[in-house]
């Protein structure tokens, strides 16, 4: 097949093509097996399903680990930024490998040598432990990072089922919720191929849970039930910033189940109380993360450490973004006649504005969260409420890679715990769906013809299924439980009528 003149490129485009292909066609296999395991199999056959599917994740996820192949660099990033806290000794937030290591061959590798870590201190402090161990050899990190991604893809499985399991649900959702994330292909290609440290949050994220739901059938609000998850969830937030929303909504239920909202009136509520138990959990939170990263800011003043957060290039960047997509568009077009389209166009491609819509989007999605949580303060609420905003950021984020779903494939089968509206139904379909869809930031610009407008088209192949997924199924459900009401009223009048001829 060829696609260029020049060979090297079209054995490229070839081969980006056939992996965008291949992973089409796992996708369609996985939507058909979920199909069956959720409306065709027996709940005897669950057991027998849910050995297949281990078999089968085991299998795929040691292919992965041993191919040679590799979709992204990031591991050698690890492990870069390992090396310049294990074998030199220096911060990472204050100095890039490129400057203190620039002989070491994995400074040569790794893409983002010349940044500063974007990574939290808990992701920092393993690979710098990893580096005391293997130096500045790249090939053990190859598989060591692979090896860690396939042991989390699995602790994720197993979470996930025991998270059900608590919830009494029945066997055939415990598997479906497993399936959900065991075999989907997205999770085994950024998993234990990609090694992406997302996986390890997504880990700590869902014991925290488990941890969480623990706590809530001990006594939710008391420090020693509680405490076990909190530490874990806070982890999780110092691997990657983006799951700071289960922490605001740990919070949020904790205020709410402590005061006993709503239930009571206002007036009666205990709010010195509340206001302990948030002070005690939020003070955990923030002693925790100060002691990590303690070691890194000794030296280096307040403004200094404010600006360290801002320097990697995923704060001040754009990828696979509508920001991406005018920052091109304004490149091909440098003039255009219509005034209108340039001043939208500069404003989509100014960070500082996607700043503004990011703060705006989550502060949204938390007063709303807020909302919910005073209404019904439960497990259901800290879930749902870290899933969608953890969501929205990944909407509106200027920044955007594909492993990034993995946060939302992770707790989408979660919401299989409790009983499931329109709202829920229609945001697990969305991270399933944008988990196929965000495969298409792996094609190759090539294969779009448009001059100017390649990077919009793929934009648009990757944010809209989700979209009209989760569109789709919140409409039909509605449509679902209006007819519902009708029918009850319609078999009504039948039900007394035959009562009424019936013999006395």
């Amino acid at each position: 097949m060829h696609f260029s003149h020049a060979d090297n490129v079209a054995i490229y485009l070839t081969g980006n093509l056939e992996v965008l292909v291949l992973l089409g066609l796992a996708f369609a296999i996985y939507t058909l097996a979920a199909y069956f395991i959720a409306r065709r199999f027996s709940e005897g056959q669950m057991r027998t399903v849910r050995r297949w599917m281990w078999i089968g994740t085991i299998i795929a996820g040691v292919i992965f680990v041993l191919t040679p192949g590799m979709a992204s660099k990031d591991l050698f990033v690890y492990a870069d930024y390992g090396n310049l806290v294990g074998a030199h000794g220096a911060n990472p937030y204050f100095s890039t490998p490129r400057q203190v290591a620039y002989n070491d061959l994995l400074t040569h590798i790794d893409g983002w040598s010349n940044a500063p870590s974007a990574y939290g201190p808990v992701w920092v402090y393993l690979a710098g432990l990893l580096s005391l161990i293997f130096g500045d050899n790249p090939l053990p990190y190859f598989y060591i990072y692979r090896g860690l991604g396939l042991v989390c893809h699995v602790l994720n499985v197993l979470l996930i089922g025991r998270i059900l399991r608590m919830n009494g649900r029945s066997e055939r959702t415990v598997t479906l919720g497993m399936f959900l994330y065991a075999l989907n292909p997205l999770m085994l290609f950024e998993g234990p191929l990609g090694a992406h440290n997302d996986v390890f949050m997504s880990t700590l994220l869902l014991y925290g849970f488990s941890l969480c739901f623990r706590a809530n059938q001990l006594g939710f609000t008391r420090l020693k039930n509680y405490w076990p998850a909190l530490v874990m969830l806070t982890l999780a937030v110092l691997v990657k910033f983006t799951s700071i929303p289960a922490i605001i909504f740990f919070l949020f239920v904790l205020a709410a189940q402590t005061l006993g909202a709503p239930r009571k009136l206002t007036r009666d509520l205990p709010w010195g109380a509340a206001l302990k138990n948030v002070a005690i959990a939020g003070g955990l939170f923030v002693a925790i993360t100060l002691v990590a990263y303690l070691p890194f800011w000794i030296g280096h003043g307040p403004g200094e450490i404010v600006r360290s957060f801002g320097t990697p290039p995923s704060s001040s960047g754009a990828q696979n973004s509508l920001m991406r997509v005018a920052m091109n568009w304004l490149y091909v077009h440098p003039h255009t006649s219509i005034p209108v389209v340039t001043f939208v166009a500069h404003a989509l491609a100014n960070r500082g504005f996607w700043s503004k819509v990011d703060i705006l989007a989550m502060g949204l999605a938390v007063l709303v969260g807020a909302w919910y949580t005073w209404r019904s303060p439960s497990m259901r609420t800290l879930v749902v409420g870290s899933l969608t905003t953890m969501t929205v950021i990944l909407v509106v984020t200027p920044w955007f890679y594909s492993w990034y779903v993995v946060w939302l494939v992770a707790l989408a089968p979660i919401m299989l715990a409790f009983s499931t509206g329109r709202f829920t139904r229609a945001l697990v379909a969305f991270c399933l769906v944008f988990s196929a869809s965000a495969v298409f930031t792996y094609m190759n610009l090539a294969f779009f013809h448009i001059v100017g407008y390649q990077l919009a088209i793929r934009y648009v192949l990757m944010m809209a299924p989700p979209i009209i997924a989760a569109l789709i199924v919140y409409f039909y459900v509605r449509a679902r439980q209006k007819q519902a009401p009708q029918a009850e009223e319609l078999s009504s009048p039948a039900g007394s009528e035959d009562a009424s001829v019936m013999p006395r």
